[in-house]
């Protein structure tokens, strides 16, 4: 395992990332045992959105996300603020396969948004920078694009020009699991400040223990950028 994810000069004095390699995973339907952990994480969610750290913890995430063209607002809110309204909205979390549910559950108890992405159709060599502008892609199966004018983006450096995977908003269908896939990467997009970075270095270390205990895999294995 050689995979390698970089972040652009720019973004250091703001970013910091959290990265999990995780191999030989089974693309399936959550079993028991995840979707139990996923309902008690959206059962706590209202509660903990009720706490004054919360909001500052999400207030961070969007000034970390603030720059140029582009305001962490509307339809454009960091992606755990969608996951804590589908929790207290819904009463649970979306489910869509295990690795996805995994998560989404690690990343609204840690209050920060999480890229998780195919590997085999990103490549091993990326790299974390701000989008182009006018730059865009595909993030559903109907077509809806995502303007990544001045969003912090994943790259693809495995072509040329770089090809853009992944946000903290919504990552692209271009790097969206399928059954097929064994090989993940998941990239947790941190505030600088010492409590997110406690935050994601928890979030790590669930997501490669979750990994292994209720998605199969042989590896999860955390990197250190």
């Amino acid at each position: 395992m050689a995979v390698r994810v970089e972040i652009a000069e720019q973004l250091k004095a703001k970013l910091v990332v959290g990265v999990v390699e995780v191999v030989d995973v089974d693309v399936v339907a959550a079993n028991n045992e995840l979707r139990a952990f996923c309902d008690e994480v959206a059962r706590t969610a209202g509660l903990q959105s009720q706490l004054p750290e919360w909001e500052q913890q999400c207030s961070e995430v969007r000034q970390m996300l603030r720059n140029g063209k582009f305001k962490a607002s509307g339809r454009s809110k960091p992606a755990q603020e969608y996951l804590l309204r589908c929790a207290t909205t819904d009463g649970a979390l979306p489910a869509i396969n295990g690795p996805v549910d995994l998560l989404n559950a690690v990343s609204l108890s840690c209050n920060l948004p999480i890229s998780l992405l195919s590997i085999g159709k990103c490549s091993d060599n990326l790299l974390i920078d701000y989008g182009k502008a006018d730059e865009q892609f595909i993030f559903n199966s109907v077509g809806h694009e995502i303007d990544l004018t001045d969003l912090i983006t994943v790259f693809d450096r495995s072509v040329d020009p770089m090809r853009p995977v992944g946000t903290p908003i919504k990552d692209s269908m271009a790097g969206k699991i399928e059954p097929t896939d064994r090989h993940l990467i998941a990239i947790i997009y941190t505030p600088t400040s010492d409590s997110a970075k406690q935050r994601s270095f928890a979030a790590v270390e669930r997501l490669a223990e979750g990994m292994k205990r209720f998605c199969g895999a042989s590896q999860a294995v955390v990197i250190t950028e």
